[in-house]
């Protein structure tokens, strides 16, 4: 009796669990995997090395009522540890699901925020060339605004701010990259 009782707690966990359970919201690139280094191509050019390449970015399961992404790229050790945002982009629908090698660095699918450098687009990794690794931090995030709800050129801490109670979820990969030491 004990037995059958067990059996049928178990059996409606499980049906519980299952119905309920969605697969998570993650972000991924053909580029690089998760903590693994960032091809040079990515760097940012210029005095630096690499052409500015933005990597390939696909996302799946996000929650169902999301209505655009926003899309962060940043260094948290930039700036000699202040921290540099490499990328900020938001508006982007929730039809759109991937970003192609480069598409960042021709704000095509985006409304482009600025970034660091104070630049409206992608600038790729430059840390300094002492041999550190650092770490690219991607970040995506679902939420409940329209496309068209925030305007144009807006820094960091300005989209944050607008993001409180519009946030969904999260997805972010990290990747590395690093400059041999001279």
């Amino acid at each position: 009796m004990l037995l059958r009782a067990h059996a049928g707690l178990l059996a409606g966990l499980m049906f519980c669990s299952a119905g309920t359970l969605a697969a998570p919201f993650t972000l991924h690139s053909t580029d690089f995997r998760n903590a693994g280094h960032l091809p040079l191509s990515m760097g940012g050019g210029g005095q630096c090395p690499g052409q500015n390449i933005s990597p390939q970015l696909s996302w799946r399961d996000a929650p169902a009522n999301t209505k655009s992404y926003v899309l962060l790229i940043e260094d948290p050790q930039g700036m000699n540890g202040l921290g540099m945002t490499h990328f900020l982009g938001y508006g982007i629908d929730s039809s759109h699901h991937q970003f192609a090698k480069g598409d960042l660095t021709r704000v095509t699918g985006y409304t482009p925020g600025s970034n660091g450098k104070n630049v409206q687009g992608y600038s790729g990794p430059c840390p300094p060339l002492n041999g550190d690794i650092h770490n690219y931090n991607f970040t995506l995030i679902a939420t409940d605004f329209t496309p068209d709800a925030l305007t144009k050129g807006l820094t960091r801490d300005a989209v944050m701010a607008q993001l409180k109670g519009h946030v969904l979820a999260s997805a972010g990969l990290v990747g590395q990259f690093i400059l041999p030491k001279k």
